[in-house]
């Protein structure tokens, strides 16, 4: 995904010379395209979340259109009062770009660990959140997210697999009584929820959910009106991320809908592994929600 990222960048600088792209002295390896051909429009920072987004915020009041690259936690939470004070307080076109959606640098611990990031900024009214589900979507929606005139937070895994899953930001119709929403990359979970509920006899219908803007609360509620059970996947805490927000959507619009959220239930500290460790460790236990959607679509 994030090779996908940088190589469809490189395609829309050749276009606009307002797309700068800066770094906090990370990316090697995938960046020198970038920084080769064009020159004056790559900037190293070093090791300074915080500096790199305040300089954003100049070149974006100048006319330009700035990217903040980094690993997720240093640009999503060490830079959070950068970008609040300057991108969002301003409604600059500043693009803050995090690598290592939730626990994706498995082995480098609770420092790389982006589990918080959505929860830190989501609240803020007029930005978006973009944390698209593969590398196919980054491919054919990079160029609109750069075009959208707001700040966004663009939330990227390393890698990721492909997803047919319809978007929410689509209006998509359902016609099943039980929804699955996946935060971006998350569909990979979901779609091993969705196959042991299929195993156990109930119909699901999987969305991913890859723009959180001021529009999504909104969504969430049109989708929701005639299903029973909607299932929360985020590779991210249940508190405070796509769980928090589907929550916030049906009891403000007095939804009948039970939700179960899947995501990170412990602070994530301590132990390193890869992806399937690491989800049995410290996520919700996929078969305690498969046991309650079966046992409560049975009474129903």
């Amino acid at each position: 995904m994030r090779a996908e990222f940088l190589d469809k960048l490189f395609e829309i600088a050749e276009n606009d010379e307002r797309l700068v792209f800066m770094t906090a002295d990370l990316g090697f390896g995938v960046v020198e395209k970038f920084a080769e051909r064009f020159s004056s429009r790559f900037i190293n920072v070093g090791v300074a979340e915080q500096a790199m987004v305040a300089a954003a915020t100049g070149l974006a009041e100048a006319g330009l259109i700035p990217y903040c690259y980094s690993i997720a936690t240093f640009t999503s939470l060490r830079a959070l009062e950068f970008t609040r004070n300057g991108p969002i307080a301003h409604a600059l076109p500043v693009k803050v770009v995090g690598v290592g959606a939730g626990m994706d640098y498995g082995f480098d611990g609770l420092t790389h660990f982006a589990v918080d990031d959505v929860a830190a900024l989501r609240a803020y009214p007029g930005f978006l959140i973009w944390a698209p589900a593969d590398s196919d979507e980054v491919t054919s929606d990079l160029e609109e997210i750069h075009n959208d005139p707001r700040p966004v937070y663009i939330r990227l895994l390393r890698r990721g697999e492909k997803t047919t899953n319809q978007r929410l930001h689509t209006n998509p119709k359902v016609s099943a009584r039980t929804v699955i929403l996946s935060l971006g990359d998350a569909h990979t979970l979901s779609a091993k929820i969705a196959l042991k509920l299929d195993s156990a006899g109930v119909f699901v219908e999987q969305i991913s959910v890859t723009r959180i803007d001021d529009q999504t609360l909104t969504q969430i509620a049109n989708l929701l009106g005639a299903v029973d059970f909607c299932v929360t996947v985020e590779n991210h805490f249940i508190i405070g991320g796509l769980g928090s927000l589907v929550c916030e959507a049906v009891a403000t619009n007095g939804i009948d809908t039970k939700v179960i959220r899947v995501g990170v239930e412990d602070l994530p500290i301590s132990e390193y592994g890869d992806s399937e460790f690491l989800e049995k460790r410290f996520m919700t236990d996929i078969g305690l929600v498969v046991e309650e959607v079966s046992r409560g679509k049975r009474h129903k």
